[in-house]
């Protein structure tokens, strides 16, 4: 039997928790609105965010365990959620483009 499974599940929903508390403020007209987050693999997550001034919705790949400060800022900024350089056609039903920030 791998107790490992289980304590990977436990971990990244752990950050998963932290990172949802971290998007979750007070509302901000121009910010990007957090509407919410799927696991999609081991260490990866998908979050979702609406922008006030587009109608779209980004859907952000990550790498659970590389989310720091600086690209939990990014993600809050709509200038960078907006850079169409950075949008991959989506097959998300939940999402209009993706943006994968797994190597940030």
């Amino acid at each position: 039997m791998n107790s490992t499974a289980p304590d990977l599940e436990r971990v990244a929903l752990d950050r998963l928790l932290e990172l949802v508390r971290s998007f979750v403020t007070g509302h901000v007209s121009w910010k990007p609105l957090f509407t919410g987050a799927v696991v999609t693999g081991e260490d990866r997550l998908r979050l979702y965010f609406r922008s006030p001034e587009r109608d779209r919705t980004y859907g952000v790949d990550v790498l659970i365990s590389r989310t720091g400060p600086g690209l939990l800022g990014a993600l809050t900024s709509p200038a960078y959620l907006a850079n169409e350089h950075l949008h991959q056609l989506s097959d998300d039903p939940h999402c209009d483009v993706i943006v994968d920030c797994t190597e940030y």
